[in-house]
């Protein structure tokens, strides 16, 4: 590998405290870059009204006050609803406004795929403008997503046909979307080409349930995985994505039970200094 690759950390680790609070956090780590993820279906504050050039500006100070960057930006939605294309260009203009060169979004249904295409059209345009990169994301959990695997995945990328549009690839997402039968170690070949940034989660099982560990920590093969990066002359960025507060249930759906606590500070400062540490020794192996 001929460049030390990008690793941030997205702020779903905190979710349940403050972005202040993340931000400080994150970047007492020792970490550069961070991943803001400013996704309604986890945070009910980042509905439509926030995407607002004031309120990108005010983050915008605040990611620098501490010391970080952002390459990347989470703000996934379904792009094959009716609207999609003025709601995703509003988070593409802050995404652009934090210095972004990569904002997340997932795909949509199958049987929605005539809107999708339709509506990716129309932001490549946008994209192009603010040259910025379309990421999609295959999800963790649901049904008949137009992006399930990496090969899937591929196969979009390809048919759209613009170097405005690529994959965010998240390996573990690829393992609970298919209820275990997919190995992310296997299929990560196929999105490797077409994907510009990764998602690094990890899960293992807790009784009934799964739970977000430690990178190395748990089902995924990541010793395999950086392996084989490490052997490439370019890795995409990417971002540590563990939303430590949540769970998946027995058929992998993401939850987070009513009531449950904001993990403590010293929990995920540990976890995520383990993730770090971990993913910058196999990537620089011999």
């Amino acid at each position: 590998m001929n460049t030390e690759p990008i690793i941030a950390v997205n702020t779903l680790a905190y979710h349940g405290h403050d972005f202040k609070t993340a931000l400080r956090e994150i970047s007492e780590l020792g970490a550069t870059y961070v991943e803001p993820a400013l996704i309604a279906s986890y945070y009910e504050e980042f509905a439509e009204e926030y995407f607002t050039p004031g309120n990108a500006n005010q983050l915008c100070r605040s990611v620098s006050e501490n010391g970080l960057k952002v390459v990347a930006l989470g703000a996934h939605m379904d792009l094959g609803q009716a609207g999609s294309p003025d709601a995703f260009k509003r988070r593409m203009e802050f995404a652009k406004a934090l210095g972004a060169k990569f904002v997340h979004t997932n795909t949509a249904r199958v049987s929605e795929e005539a809107f999708f295409l339709k509506n990716i059209e129309a932001l490549i345009s946008v994209a192009e403008d603010l040259d910025l990169i379309i990421t999609l994301e295959n999800p963790g959990d649901g049904t008949e997503n137009m992006v399930s695997t990496g090969k899937t995945g591929a196969a979009l990328i390809e048919r759209i046909g613009s170097q405005w549009v690529r994959l965010n690839y998240d390996f573990s997402n690829v393992f609970s979307y298919s209820k275990g039968t997919v190995k992310p170690e296997d299929d990560f070949r196929y999105a490797l080409p077409f994907s510009a940034h990764f998602h690094l989660k990890e899960i293992k099982p807790a009784g009934a349930e799964w739970v977000f560990v430690e990178i190395g920590k748990g089902v995924t093969d990541y010793g395999a995985i950086f392996k084989a990066l490490a052997q490439e002359k370019w890795v995409p960025p990417m971002s540590i994505e563990l939303p430590l507060r949540f769970k998946r249930d027995t058929e992998y759906q993401i939850r987070l039970d009513p009531g449950a606590a904001a993990v403590p500070l010293a929990e995920i400062r540990n976890v995520l200094r383990g993730s770090l540490d971990y993913i910058n020794r196999e990537l620089n192996q011999d």
